[in-house]
């Protein structure tokens, strides 16, 4: 208990109370002076009288605790960056740290909502462990349900959508559509209002930011939906591929995206050499040596840096264990190619 802290808390609570120590003294059964010792931080209270004290004070025992639900927004960003980096490095490390810090904060929806992201999504990205990686999605699961019954009002779409992935993805059908039938069918984006407003308002780099915004998330969707028609068995897939190519080029997504898909449909179609072709050019792109893409939302990424070695290591594990890819594991290019895309190499 920090001593310190709840002196200057008692206190505090008694003169916005406007009582007396002697009247302090007798709600709680002790003498003045032992308020004063209180106050004075020379002694804490004993543990039995904590609930007496607050009591008196028309509070709680976490209040002269001083203890906080919730992290600040400083903390939040300190507690998420500092599991990102544990989680790179180990999985199941990364989940003690995770369930440590829900069980220092278990209401606090934003902190859960964050570590059920990185439960979601890091498993498959850092090639966690079978065994981490369901404890990993159970964890998510839980949080996201969580979040979607106790967090603010503008979490509850997304955190939904979150769910019903990766319900999808574990084969929780029947959850994943009743999620998904749960959600509006034509939500409506703020950011196209606000891009709107910015601009009669003559703030232009707002205006741009928004706009950022509602352009990344629906162009995002429009390329998953290409992405899923192109890996299909309908006639025109190949349509919905060169749809895809056109739509990221325009856009300016990396090139290394489309063709990740083209060595997909290569492989479904089977044609392993194209595949394997494609892959290749994926690998020449990852470490510079093809002409760098111009996105239309930011800085372009360079060799190198967080986001290539991010999609470099996503794309390892995604080739490992890919049920697609599995005809080429005895081939020795595509052991070099998965050699090659290890961010450490």
């Amino acid at each position: 208990m920090d001593e310190t802290n709840i002196g200057a808390v008692i206190l505090s609570l008694r003169k916005q109370r406007g009582m007396t120590k002697e009247q302090l003294a007798e709600a709680v059964g002790v003498s003045p002076p032992a308020v004063s010792k209180w106050e004075t931080c020379s002694n804490c209270p004993d543990v039995a009288l904590l609930s007496p004290i607050a009591r008196a004070l028309d509070t709680d025992v976490n209040t002269l605790l001083s203890f906080t639900p919730t992290l600040s927004q400083v903390e939040l960003l300190a507690a998420v960056k500092e599991v990102g980096k544990l989680a790179e490095q180990d999985g199941p490390a990364a989940m003690e740290r995770i369930r440590t810090l829900t069980r220092r904060y278990p209401t606090d929806t934003q902190l859960r909502f964050q570590l059920s992201g990185i439960a979601m999504g890091f498993p498959q990205l850092y090639g966690w462990p079978d065994e981490t990686k369901e404890a990993a999605w159970d964890f998510a699961e839980q949080g996201l349900e969580y979040v979607r019954q106790h967090g603010e009002k503008k979490l509850w779409p997304t955190a939904t959508f979150m769910l019903a992935g990766l319900l999808l993805n574990r084969d929780k059908l029947d959850q994943a559509e009743a999620l998904a039938d749960s959600l509006p069918v034509m939500p409506l984006a703020p950011q196209t209002l606000y891009a709107a407003l910015y601009q009669k308002q003559n703030q232009p780099e707002k205006a741009w930011e928004q706009a950022r915004m509602q352009l990344m998330n629906g162009s995002q969707a429009v390329l998953q939906a290409l992405s899923l028609l192109a890996a299909s068995d309908a006639p025109d897939a190949s349509r919905a591929l060169a749809a895809y190519g056109a739509v990221a080029k325009a856009l300016g997504y990396p090139p290394c995206l489309l063709n990740i898909q083209l060595a997909a449909h290569a492989m479904e179609s089977g044609d392993s050499e194209e595949a394997l072709e494609k892959l290749q050019t994926v690998v020449r792109e990852l470490k510079g040596e093809t002409e760098q893409f111009h996105p239309l939302w930011g800085a372009t990424p360079q060799p190198g840096d967080s986001y290539y070695r991010t999609l470099a290591r996503m794309l390892q594990n995604g080739l490992r264990t890919d049920s697609k890819f599995q005809a080429l594991q005895n081939i020795p290019t595509f052991t070099k190619i998965l050699h090659q895309l290890d961010p450490e190499a």
